[in-house]
């Protein structure tokens, strides 16, 4: 007996191999979709039955079926969207100076004199060094140039842009920065943390305009990548603007949870004034928490550890707030019921923010706070105890191990790789651990992060403590129902089931089956959003 017309699926997918990635990892043949939501999942008789006159069927042919992806932490609008629209690329593929170089020489070829030239994603690293303060002035000497690291923490300028922003040899270091100087003690144009901030902020601020259109750039290259889902870093007030005309508009392709940026003043004060507690908003826009840029980088050699780094036995990091500061901010955060997100990338830098939290706890108990360590990488084996102990989520930097690894090892040495993204360990301990990219930090493709949770490989091939590598389907759950607990979504999506968002993928090559070493090239051939087919390729 056929369903009336009114109760049959709107569209289903037959002939598959659907990963569905509930509590059993169970895997399927067909699923079904109504007014937006899963309708069955099961066989292909059992879902073909839902189908009516106007279902739409999809033959799968044997590709593969899987939840929509979810990125639990990249920075679509300030340092993605609006660098696409204002700046220029400078890397991370480059393999010298001279290559970047000539890059920018076009840019400052279309850029009117005295104009500000914005470079991202330089890499050092791949590079061999920084560019010379002389280089940079020959490249731009009409043009106030800053260039950011691909890390966001550190950036070179030229002598017009510290011009600009007041810095000679009789600067002093601001509070937790770094000019670096010459033998003579004149800047050499490298500018680290707080400091590139006397250059940056010299610079015209971005406008909701131009997160706007960045914004929707981005979207785009998501729901190719099989994102459908995105944890948005440290949104300032324009950009969080902008998000929401996309949305009024109609316009917002993937669902984004909004982390409040603790940088801008008056913006998580605001929300705390309001009354806004988290999670806050529609499937589509919610306010899901405040974030802090507390620790830093350890790919430019700043982020908080108890050791030194290699090479550099006076150097183990920076923090970028004072403790009591930092304190203060996350137990009245905390207390107003708004998730608090602490950046933690050495162990220093984590355990000082588990401090803050713990604090915070101690004082207000909140049995389901789910608060955030951001990136958390080197997580030891006593971090791991007081995560299990305070009930913090590990949002891990899993885009890291493969774009960003043989800088962490250069610069933390191969022993300290065996606690660095340890998923293998923190899936065992049951520490919740979501994965994501940073992007553009990393390349937003999730299937990198993927991989090199699969594999410990990073991008020269070398491999970074391998017993700490995990299956396919556990990498895929750190990038779905994870990244969906994350953000108190996991009753909605991350997962095929029935009554779920139906936000899901289609894609070239089964993860579960392939060679580890193809995950990285598995490409989206389908994205479905709320039940509509966004994407096909």
């Amino acid at each position: 007996m056929s369903l009336p017309e009114d109760l049959c699926a709107d569209l289903v997918f037959v002939n598959g191999n659907v990963i569905t990635v509930d509590d059993e990892n169970s895997l399927a043949e067909a699923v079904a979709i109504k007014s937006g939501r899963i309708l069955r999942v099961g066989g292909n008789d059992q879902i073909l039955a839902t189908a009516g006159e106007t279902t739409r069927v999809v033959d799968l042919k044997g590709k593969t079926l899987l939840p929509g992806l979810i990125d639990s932490h990249m920075h679509p609008g300030g340092s993605w969207g609006a660098y696409l629209i204002r700046g220029v690329s400078c890397g991370p593929d480059f393999n010298s100076v001279d290559e970047m170089l000539e890059t920018i020489k076009k840019k400052v070829e279309q850029t009117p004199p005295g104009m500000w030239i914005l470079g991202y994603r330089m890499d050092d690293v791949k590079m061999g060094r920084y560019p010379t303060l002389e280089e940079l002035d020959n490249v731009a000497p009409m043009n106030p140039l800053y260039i950011q690291r691909r890390d966001g923490h550190n950036g070179v300028a030229n002598s017009l842009a510290l011009e600009k922003a007041g810095i000679d040899n009789k600067t002093q270091d601001p509070p937790h920065g770094k000019i670096e100087r010459d033998e003579e003690g004149n800047p050499t144009g490298l500018l680290r943390e707080a400091a590139k901030d006397l250059v940056y902020h010299k610079m015209p601020p971005y406008t909701e305009d131009e997160f706007y259109r960045g914004l929707q750039v981005v979207y785009q290259e998501c729901i190719k990548l099989g994102l459908t889902s995105i944890h948005a870093s440290m949104v300032s007030p324009p950009e969080f603007r902008a998000m929401q005309r996309i949305k009024r508009e109609g316009k917002q392709m993937v669902r984004t949870a909004v982390h409040l940026s603790g940088r801008d003043n008056g913006m998580v004060e605001g929300a705390i004034a309001t009354g806004i507690q988290t999670p806050f908003g529609d499937d589509w826009l919610k306010i899901t928490e405040a974030e802090w840029v507390f620790d830093t980088s350890t790919s430019g050699r700043t982020a908080a550890y108890y050791e030194p780094y290699v090479g550099e036995p006076d150097n183990t990091g920076m923090l970028l707030y004072e403790q009591e500061d930092i304190e203060r901010r996350i137990m009245e955060t905390h207390k107003a019921g708004i998730r608090v997100g602490l950046d933690g990338v050495g162990d220093r830098g984590i355990d000082r923010s588990l401090d803050a939290i713990e604090k915070a706890l101690q004082e207000k108990p909140w049995p389901d706070h789910r608060h955030r360590i951001e990136h958390c990488c080197y997580v030891t084996p006593s971090i791991q105890d007081r995560l299990l102990e305070l009930k913090v989520i590990d949002a891990s930097a899993t885009g890291f191990l493969h774009d960003l690894g043989d800088a962490y090892k250069a610069n933390r040495g191969e022993e300290s790789m065996k606690y660095m993204w340890p998923h293998r360990t923190l899936i065992d301990r049951g520490i919740p651990a979501p994965g994501h990219s940073d992007a553009s930090i990393c390349t937003p493709n999730p299937w990198y992060g993927i991989y090199g949770m699969v594999t410990r490989k990073t991008s020269s091939g070398d491999t970074l403590y391998a017993p700490e590598a995990v299956k396919p389907v556990e990498a895929i759950r750190a990038y779905s129902i994870d990244g969906a607990y994350a953000a108190w979504e996991e009753d909605i999506k991350g997962s095929i089931e029935v009554g779920k968002l139906a936000d899901l993928l289609v894609v070239n090559k089964d993860p579960l089956t392939i060679d580890p070493e193809e995950l990285k090239s598995i490409e989206t051939l389908m994205t479905i959003i709320d039940g509509e087919i966004v994407y096909e390729r």
